[in-house]
């Protein structure tokens, strides 16, 4: 991934980043983010118990609604969201073939753009909550388990991450939630680019998918999953989210 500023070119994929220290240290302006938001994202921001959890939700929606806004030409708030049927966040106006995707953790929140197609993104902590082993059998494919157990009791949990990170955001892209057998797909890390296979009740899938994975400050692993575009494939454009945006 490289650097990048501007609104997503035809075949990029630009995702930004920002932390909820970022909004939450000038008092005004969380003050003006939540005015961004209507009465549904208030009560569904009230919802989280922590405040964490709230302060993600919110800057989602800003950094969204901000990237989004530029891209299309409009205000902010000028524009309509809506989710599909399994939650994938959309433009529901404009006549837009924009694709966005959000996704947060550790009190990182990450943004997917890209002009004419789907986009998918996902981050995980890499020192979140103890890893259960199980789950390394029961989400991951037979070359993935493989790759994993030979990292050492050291290594395997970073390995898993990795995976799990490239799967969920091929999920989101797809907008598919959790309703793939996620062992049946099996990612090749080695040699790059990233490579998909798709298994089992998968088999048939396409695989024409092109994916991006990293790290962000905060020991944060990135994915970004986008459909192929062209023999090439998507450049993918990763940055802090602009100085300018914010409400």
């Amino acid at each position: 991934m490289i650097p990048g500023t501007s609104p997503p070119a035809a075949g990029d994929v630009c995702v930004w980043h920002a932390r909820t220290a970022d909004l939450a240290a000038d008092p005004a302006r969380e003050v003006r983010a939540r005015g961004w938001l209507g009465p549904d994202e208030r009560t569904r921001m009230a919802r989280y118990r922590a405040d964490a959890d709230r302060a993600m939700f919110l800057l989602g929606r800003v950094m969204a609604r901000a990237l989004v806004g530029r891209a299309l030409g409009v205000a902010p708030t000028a524009w309509l969201w809506r989710e599909g049927p399994r939650g994938r966040p959309e433009v529901a106006d404009l006549g837009s073939a924009l694709g966005f995707n959000l996704a947060h953790s550790g009190g990182l929140v990450a943004c997917a753009l890209r002009r004419g197609g789907e986009v998918g993104v996902d981050v995980e902590h890499r020192d979140r909550s103890a890893l259960d082993p199980r789950l390394v059998d029961r989400y991951c494919a037979p070359e993935e388990i493989a790759d994993i157990q030979g990292r050492g009791p050291d290594g395997w949990r970073d390995q898993f991450l990795k995976y799990w990170t490239l799967k969920e955001a091929y999920l989101k892209a797809r907008g598919l939630g959790i309703a793939v057998p996620l062992a049946d797909l099996s990612f090749q890390l080695t040699p790059e680019p990233v490579r998909l296979a798709c298994l089992n009740s998968l088999a048939g899938e396409s695989t024409d998918w092109a994916f991006a994975l990293g790290e962000l400050p905060g020991r944060l692993y990135l994915a970004v999953a986008a459909p192929l575009a062209g023999a090439r494939g998507p450049r993918f454009v990763v940055a802090p989210f602009p100085s300018d945006l914010w409400p």
